[in-house]
């Protein structure tokens, strides 16, 4: 278990390492070119592993559809994180992505029938207060925070189709299947205004979004084989914390008192979502028990 944790930080610190490379290359390339990049370096390193290991890339054939609109859907999701990224602090843009798990945990229950617990509703309640603090309509919306929750809507929507897809491959074949499909759907929206100019910079920015990527999913994937997916659950919100102190000393960003108990309101009621509500009322009864005379 402790293992996973291990592997679970880890990832979770290096990502916001591959936002920063993305914020960077966001000053002169397009959102759908930066996510094509990436996700064809990841995909080409995934078939390169498996060439050199002997392994065989799985392709699912049952669930083709559903494959189909689940990469769209993490396709959308990354577009939208890398629009925000190039609008806004990368707190406020990771930090807007963290609803991801409130509205899966929504989808669960309307669209898998799963019951809507107490902690899940309440949960659910602070992120989407903390959202609207984040937004905070009336001093004029940031078009970076809004791509931000829609990326997070959208990654959301993503974890919950997962739920119920209907076939399981290996972890070398999901990241090599998903990425080349995914980078194949949007290189018409990439490569509308021609192939870019490799330049030095883009060469080892590609490769540095790629490589990074697939490395976080190879370490989130054994994170999740040797723990639990309600203890690991937490330490997700750990890339908030990780983002704002890459964006702080990369970046020079900071963010106001407001936005920040906006991105803290997100994470708590993340954090209130996951917890158990039958050992939440087996404490409070405990406290309330009278003593015995």
């Amino acid at each position: 278990m402790q293992s996973g944790v291990c592997f679970l930080i880890l990832a979770m610190l290096l990502t916001p390492a591959v936002d920063g490379v993305a914020k960077i290359l966001s000053a002169e390339h397009t959102p759908m070119m930066i996510a094509f990049l990436r996700y064809l370096t990841a995909g080409t390193i995934a078939l390169a592993i498996a060439r050199s290991t002997g392994r065989r890339i799985e392709i699912a054939r049952g669930d083709r559809l559903g494959q189909l609109l689940r990469t769209a859907l993490i396709m959308g999701a990354m577009t939208a994180l890398i629009s925000a990224l190039g609008m806004v602090p990368m707190a406020k843009a990771v930090g807007g992505f963290l609803i991801a798990p409130i509205v899966s945990g929504l989808l669960g229950i309307l669209v898998w029938r799963e019951p809507p617990t107490s902690t899940r509703l309440a949960g659910s309640a602070i992120s989407f207060l903390g959202a609207a603090v984040l937004l905070r309509p009336e001093a004029g919306l940031e078009l970076g925070c809004v791509f931000a929750l829609i990326g997070g809507a959208l990654l959301g929507t993503y974890l919950a189709a997962t739920r119920g897809a209907k076939s399981r491959t290996d972890a070398l074949s999901t990241l090599a299947v998903q990425s080349l499909l995914g980078a194949g759907l949007i290189a018409p929206f990439a490569l509308s205004t021609g192939l870019p100019v490799l330049t030095p910079a883009l060469f080892l920015g590609a490769i540095a979004l790629g490589g990074v990527s697939a490395i976080c999913h190879f370490l989130t994937v054994a994170a999740y084989q040797r723990a639990d997916a309600t203890i690991l659950a937490p330490f997700l919100y750990f890339n908030l914390l990780t983002a704002m102190a890459v964006g702080f000393f990369w970046f020079g960003e900071s963010i106001g008192a407001a936005s920040l108990a906006g991105l803290f309101a997100i994470a708590a009621g993340g954090l209130v979502t996951l917890a158990d509500p039958r050992r939440l009322n087996l404490s409070v009864a405990l406290r309330i028990r009278p003593r015995a005379a």
